[in-house]
């Protein structure tokens, strides 16, 4: 009957709560899948966007490759032509031999403007009639990107000007990039999903302009047409955006999908709700039963009551004889209580093999020996921790005598003497205080006890509890503690404790001569000043080095505070030798940085020597034709001013080579300055370009915007980068001519740091050499010194920066010098 009312209710709950909760859950199922839609449209909508600006750097960084600088500097650039030059698939000079994409996605046009934005020379990836001029049009007046539809599909129009040494812009590179389905997809390609679209939205009219997959979601196919398909999220693009018409980033998810993913939500809340129930109907039903049984018992219990109150002793019923009913009684009653008494017997039995199974645990978990003997000291019982420790087993102990077994002889009659008085005296029942004896175990060896003896008074004897502990490690700890309480005393150096008030209370022998400084004695007070110090190191908590220069000494003070005890140690460590060594390395380090200049210099002599050529030969042209023209009484007073003047500029150029090889080579003071980092790294490329040439290797620049100001050693720096690019020209040999590539870019790192990146396409640096790269004399050249990087990387950690270096064998090195740049720092006309 129970059982029947368990399942009612429980079929009456079920059929009032499902309908209820699953469209509850169906509500929040719903509200929570808006939500991730929601967000992952703003996902998809922030990497297209992230994926615009990368486009932007791509073209910025073109437009500094010094392929396209140098171009745009010559003469054949100043001429004037009628129509625009154009290459079909065809690289042009002035483009790096590397392709200029982003993964799969390559510009479709790459323009090159002059400054009234007309195209001077166009690259072509397919040779298709295209509005230039209406692209042209669009030119934001600086660098930039922006969004637009030509004819009747999206594009990308990217602009970077071409930097001359002045601020004007001499070109202006221009790509036009197709927002295809390859483009798309390439801007989500982190997260790619089979079941979600990304596409380009016409707003007004609704209308699909492109799709990351045009078998799903077609160009030109109308909104309505998808959202039976899709759930669909669009919104607006708030970076880039100059379009024609109201164009959205619209994201597309399966309905499919979504619905297989409610269904199975809701079937798993379903479930669990049937097996609720189950167990609900379960407890309900021997909740009924439990309480149904104790009223049967309290109604049996009332019946049998009346009946002794009638003075009835047997079962009372109404038909058949009453006496044989009682003769049937008694014997199941009887063997109700045999049973009944039989069961409490094994449940005694029971709870006393666990009491003593507990008693035996606890015992042998003990961290002390435990043996219990009787009167005569025989051992009567004993504990594991004993047998591990002694390495006698149970059997070997029982029945010996403990004091003869285990202790030393010297030590027997103080432990007999002990049990001799407990027995003596009935009425000491509370343990001995501990008695440090010497032990023996099996072995034979020696080891220092602690024993404590507890009596244990039965009614016809008397037993003894014997506790036995190990000291031999505290006995170890105790004479390392003595042995460092002598350690203050006998240390060489100076060691000295000062309370809160500046009261010297404690210093060792060596501290003389900071006392002599200070013209103390100890338990006097040091200077005001030294009492500050103490007090401020006390309350900031944290551990303080001062440096303190004597007459003839120079001290290393460590100051320790300890709270607790309100007073601060101050350990003395003498550096005389060490700052001297430290200013004879310095010099040492001059000298050798001198030398290694000086021995980079003639390895580039033949460089240098082509560059001073140059000018040198420049003036010797423009001096002949000024001869030639004054011989034979030709040409005019302003051509010769002209060539005059071409004749001091060209001797200028000469001079600042020479001074800047002087400046490099020559033995000076390091003095720091205020330069920016981009014309540093610009000057040392200029050192490089002749042997860059010669070696088959393109440079290109990759330079922060807005310059990076540091304040640094002009000399040293110039030398670590050079040393830096030499060495990454030389790696680059065993590379293929078309595939060496040198990248030298800056960047911000943060507030206070900047960097110089130098890569290189060389086939990398081995893991065994890449441990060694930084030591002294070791080189994997020939006719090296192996003192570059070394001197470098003292270079760069004098001026507090770091050189940290990546390679991946068969792809190249990176090596990334990093300065400190203190954000006050101001550049001048930034």
């Amino acid at each position: 009957m129970s059982v029947l009312v368990g399942l009612l209710c429980g079929l009456i709950v079920w059929l009032v709560l499902d309908p209820l909760q699953s469209r509850a859950l169906g509500e929040i199922f719903q509200k929570e899948l808006q939500q991730q839609l929601e967000q992952r449209a703003r996902d998809s909508r922030h990497r297209f966007q992230q994926y615009l600006g990368q486009w932007r750097l791509t073209a910025t960084g073109l437009a500094q490759n010094w392929r396209l600088v140098e171009y745009v500097k010559s003469p054949a650039w100043a001429q004037e032509r009628e129509k625009p030059k154009t290459y079909l698939n065809r690289l042009p000079a002035w483009m790096a031999p590397a392709p200029v994409s982003l993964g799969a996605v390559t510009p479709s046009q790459i323009v090159l403007l002059d400054q009234d934005l007309e195209p001077r020379e166009i690259f072509h990836r397919q040779d298709l009639p295209f509005p230039l001029e209406r692209a042209a049009s669009r030119y934001p007046g600086g660098d930039g990107a922006l969004l637009t539809t030509l004819w009747k599909a999206p594009f990308l129009l990217v602009w970077a000007g071409v930097a001359q040494p002045v601020e004007s812009k001499a070109a202006i590179l221009m790509l036009i990039i197709p927002l295809d389905t390859i483009f798309l997809l390439d801007s989500q390609q982190a997260v790619a999903d089979d079941e979600t679209v990304v596409a380009l939205l016409e707003g007004d009219q609704q209308r699909i302009l492109a799709s990351s997959d045009q078998t799903k979601v077609t160009a030109n196919m109308l909104l309505e047409q998808l959202r039976s398909r899709y759930l669909i999220t669009s919104q607006s693009i708030t970076d880039f955006a100059d379009w024609d018409q109201n164009v959205q980033f619209s994201t597309f998810v399966s309905r499919k999908r979504v619905e297989a993913t409610a269904e199975r939500i809701l079937s798993t809340e379903r479930r669990e709700r049937f097996l609720g129930a189950l167990a609900f109907v379960g407890v309900f039903s021997l909740l009924f039963f439990l309480v149904s049984m104790r009223l049967h018992r309290l109604l049996n219990r009332i019946a049998s009551f009346g009946r002794r109150a009638l003075g009835i002793n047997q079962p009372v019923s109404e038909k058949g004889n009453q006496l044989l009913l009682l003769e049937a009684w008694i014997p199941d009653f009887f063997a109700l209580v045999s049973e009944a008494v039989e069961q409490a017997r094994l449940r005694h039995e029971l709870q006393i093999r666990e009491s003593e199974a507990l008693k035996s645990a606890l015992l042998d978990s003990s961290l002390d020996s435990i043996v219990t003997v009787d009167c005569s000291g025989m051992v009567v019982e004993t504990n594991g921790t004993a047998e591990r420790t002694f390495g006698y087993t149970r059997e070997q102990m029982l029945g010996e005598s403990l004091g003869v077994k285990l202790f030393h002889p010297d030590d027997r009659q103080q432990f007999g003497k002990l049990l001799q008085r407990y027995n003596q005296s009935a009425e000491l029942v509370a343990a001995s205080a501990p008695l440090q004896l010497r032990a023996f175990d099996a072995q034979g060896d020696e080891m220092p006890v602690e024993t404590v003896v507890m009596p244990i008074l039965l009614e016809h004897t008397t037993l003894f509890t014997v506790y036995i502990r190990d000291i031999s490690a505290r006995r170890r700890a105790e004479r390392e503690i003595e042995s460092l309480a002598t350690f203050a005393s006998d240390n060489p150096s100076p060691v000295l404790r000062v309370n809160r008030r500046g009261v010297i209370t404690y210093a060792n022998a060596a501290s003389a001569p900071l006392l002599a400084y200070w013209s103390l004695e100890p338990q006097q007070t040091l200077p005001l000043y030294w009492r500050n110090l103490v007090l401020e190191t006390l309350e900031e908590g944290g551990v303080r080095e001062i440096e303190l220069s004597g007459d003839e000494q120079i001290f290393s003070l460590l100051l320790a505070p300890f709270s607790e005890q309100e007073y601060v140690h101050i350990y003395g460590r003498d550096i005389t030798q060490v700052r001297n060594a430290e200013q004879q390395s310095r010099q040492h380090q001059s000298e050798l940085v001198h030398v290694c200049r000086v021995s980079t210099m003639g390895e580039m002599a033949t460089g240098l020597a082509h560059e001073l050529n140059q000018p040198l030969a420049a003036i010797v042209n423009f001096a002949s034709g000024c001869v030639r023209r004054l011989q034979a009484g030709i040409g005019g007073e302003a051509e010769l001013v002209d060539a005059m003047a071409q004749i001091t500029v060209q001797a200028e150029r000469a001079g600042e080579i020479i001074k800047r090889l002087r400046s490099l080579v020559g033995k000076n003071a390091s003095e720091h300055t205020l330069v920016n980092l981009n014309d540093l790294v610009i000057e040392v490329a200029s050192f490089i370009e002749y042997d860059a040439a010669k070696k088959g290797v393109d440079v290109r620049l990759a330079l922060e915007q807005g310059g990076l100001p540091v304040r640094v050693d002009l000399v040293q720096i110039e030398q670590v980068l050079l040393n830096l690019m030499r060495n990454a020209m030389d790696a680059m040999q065993q590379t293929e001519a078309d595939q060496r590539i040198l990248v030298l870019s800056t960047s911000r790192l943060n507030v206070r740091e900047v960097a110089v990146m130098i890569s290189d396409t060389g086939p990398g640096i081995p893991p065994e050499v890449m441990e060694k790269l930084f030591d002294p004399f070791f080189s994997t050249k020939q006719s090296g010194m192996g003192m570059g990087l070394a001197i470098s990387y003292r270079i760069i950690e004098d001026h507090n920066g770091s050189i940290r270096v990546t390679s991946e064998k068969g792809k190249g090195t990176l090596f990334s010098v990093q300065l400190p740049s203190n954000p006050d720092l101001k550049l001048p006309g930034l």
